[in-house]
């Protein structure tokens, strides 16, 4: 017995693709439509590493925009986004956590579009996933990148990448397409050796990012001056040393300043080197540095990066940089235990983000959240800021 089908038609036209079997064989075979839609992107770039990967992916799909390249861009991050030529359309997601399939139906939805115009077509993608293995598929399955941009290799995901940096290196370059061309932000020369020696070794390339002297104690310097690196690769007008200079001090750190103290949101990079890199640059250095106070947010799902700021604030104390924690979160209780200083502990399932807020400013030192922001309390509490620094709610922008 054949199996039921439901056919649909037009004019008396049976339309192709409505059976059951035209179904199986579409899902069957959507491996060779996505490798088909990838085929007609002229250039396809993915974006990896641990800390700048979404604003990098933006600020290169703007530039390829303006350089007049029909462009998609996909970043994850905190609120995951799709642009297109400039055009912000945020991805809907079904539930709260993060699937690598979405990414067949973002270039299924988007790169037709890109293909009906006569410019240069450009994919830039940011790589989502946090294991070796995950990694690689998406390089190798879901967009097959010319060039692949690895921001930076720093001690998070410690669970799924390794425990030391050289661990984290390896599978890095391990997620690399075999004969890819790597360009490596990465600016510690015994990471970049080893980076060169596994990516050489697949058959692959490798240069890495070359950063200014003046510029190198700058957060995210590596990011910024990588664009022009993937510029040079594509045959494209380079930025000016002046926009890449105006771009570097529109991300370097700035106090927010609050009735009753200050307060700087450091989770949103989630590892101790950038962090620490923050603190520096905030409070300065040796024996004139000002103490901190600093709050640790914790995630259930993210014990190796709870364990990196354990050992992180402890450090912080043995240098009398600190002298107090504040930690909310999952597993504060065993968090206390294991740093050096008093901690404070604040149940955030709860209180109110307005009531930490209040405690952590009577310390009477700058604030520093860190670990995790991506969380419900964490936005709160990133809302809370805001409301207070503009002296009530902020208005929407006008239409």
């Amino acid at each position: 017995m054949r199996p039921f089908e439901h056919h649909l038609s037009y004019g008396g036209t049976e339309l192709s693709g409505t059976g059951l079997l035209d179904r199986i064989r579409a899902f069957f075979g959507r491996g060779d439509h996505h490798r088909d839609l990838l085929a007609e992107a002229d250039f396809r770039i993915s974006v990896s590493g641990i800390r700048g990967k979404s604003s990098t992916a933006k600020r290169l799909g703007e530039l390829l925009a303006e350089r007049g390249h029909d462009t998609y861009t996909k970043i994850t991050g905190d609120h995951p986004t799709s642009y297109y030529n400039g055009r912000m359309i945020p991805i809907q997601r079904r539930g709260p956590r993060v699937t690598l399939y979405e990414n067949l139906n973002l270039i299924r939805q988007f790169v037709p579009q890109l293909a009906n115009t006569a410019p240069d077509d450009s994919i830039v993608m940011e790589n989502q996933a946090i294991t070796e293995y995950t990694m690689r598929m998406v390089n190798e399955q879901f967009l097959k990148p010319d060039v692949v941009l690895i921001c930076n290799v720093r001690q998070d995901h410690n669970d799924t990448l390794g425990k030391r940096r050289q661990t984290i290196a390896r599978s890095f370059a391990r997620s690399v397409p075999k004969g890819c061309h790597v360009i490596s932000g990465e600016q510690h020369p015994v990471i970049h050796d080893y980076l060169r020696e596994e990516i050489e070794a697949r058959g692959g390339t490798i240069e890495q990012v070359d950063v200014p002297e003046g510029h190198r104690h700058l957060t995210g310097a590596e990011t910024v001056h990588a664009l022009n690196h993937v510029l040079d690769y594509l045959d494209e007008e380079r930025v000016p040393d002046t926009e890449l200079r105006e771009m570097l001090d529109a991300i370097q750190p700035e106090w927010t300043t609050l009735p009753g103290g200050r307060v700087f949101n450091a989770a949103k990079v989630n590892e101790i080197e950038s962090t620490e890199l923050f603190r520096r640059q905030l409070a300065g250095e040796g024996d004139g540095a000002e103490p901190v106070c600093p709050f640790v947010f914790l995630r259930r799902d993210r014990r190796g990066r709870t364990a990196s700021f354990v050992r992180y604030i402890n450090i912080l104390a043995d240098r009398d940089l600190i002298d107090r924690v504040h930690v909310g979160g999952a597993y504060t209780r065993v968090f206390a235990r294991r740093v050096d200083v008093p901690a404070t502990e604040h149940d955030t399932d709860e209180t109110d983000a307005s009531d930490v807020l209040d405690a952590l400013l009577a310390t009477d030192q700058p604030v520093m959240f860190m670990a995790n922001t991506v969380h419900p309390f964490m936005r709160d509490l990133a809302d809370e800021v805001t409301t207070r620094e503009h002296g009530g709610a902020v208005p929407l922008p006008p239409y």
